[in-house]
């Protein structure tokens, strides 16, 4: 990766000029990207992500939006301190440091920072990988859904731990921010609020606790059994 990063007024943007030259503000708006017929999809249940053909390669547009309570005061803005402190701008440095160092993340391509006063607004491209779908959209929930691989699980568990021994927190590590792709490999998305410590492993408890709970949601509750071999066999990969 060749990170570059370019200001302009109220605009920021960090780009990896290997892939791409200095991205415009429209580069980030689905409206530019569906005008050129190059809008392919839509993450199904994240509402902000979408699935696009570049000339730079295939990626994935994700805009930064608030949720809980404050989403009903403003659902895109963000206070604004400095752009290095900007969500957009740390998950595409966290992101381009876990892919350097050759975690399964995917690789950044570009960000934006647009800021005004004490406000901002942002949004990330990401490569696409590959024919790959979350944990969520293959489970055994899933009607007609593919059959595991019998290691699978222990792969999960294995790829988890892989961040947490690296000093990768996930701040939201849930079923639908868990890739695999057309091989099966195990991929972890969406690292905005995360937190790295290199050199220094994190607990992964609360992270594993929170993966369970998104879990259970999913999987119906006539098959807790099966879901409970999952599990053991996801921890057994994790503490392997």
């Amino acid at each position: 990766m060749k990170t570059v990063i370019h200001k302009q007024h109220s605009l920021a943007v960090a780009y990896d000029a290997s892939l791409m030259d200095v991205p415009g503000a429209d580069y980030f708006s689905v409206d530019f990207w569906r005008d050129r017929q190059a809008l392919i999809g839509e993450a199904l249940g994240r509402g902000s992500a979408w699935f696009i053909d570049t000339p730079f390669g295939p990626v994935v547009l994700r805009q930064y939006l608030r949720g809980g309570w404050v989403a009903k005061l403003s659902r895109k803005r963000y206070l604004f301190t400095l752009v290095s402190r900007s969500r957009p701008f740390r998950e595409f440095h966290l992101l381009a440091a876990l892919y350097e160092q050759g975690l399964p993340v995917p690789r950044p391509v570009a960000v934006l920072c647009a800021h005004r006063g004490f406000v901002s607004t942002g949004a990330i491209m990401t490569t696409r990988i590959s024919s790959a779908q979350t944990l969520a959209d293959i489970l055994p929930a899933n009607n007609g859904g593919p059959e595991f691989a019998k290691d699978l699980w222990g792969r999960v568990g294995k790829c988890i731990r892989r961040f947490h021994d690296a000093g990768v927190w996930h701040a939201d590590l849930n079923s639908r921010n868990i890739l695999l792709d057309a091989e099966l490999q195990v991929f972890l998305i969406d690292f905005d609020r995360a937190r790295y410590t290199p050199g220094k492993a994190v607990k992964g408890r609360a992270n594993l606790n929170r993966l369970k709970r998104s879990l259970v949601k999913l999987w119906p509750a006539e098959r807790s059994a099966a879901m409970q071999t999952a599990w053991t066999q996801l921890k057994a990969g994790y503490y392997e």
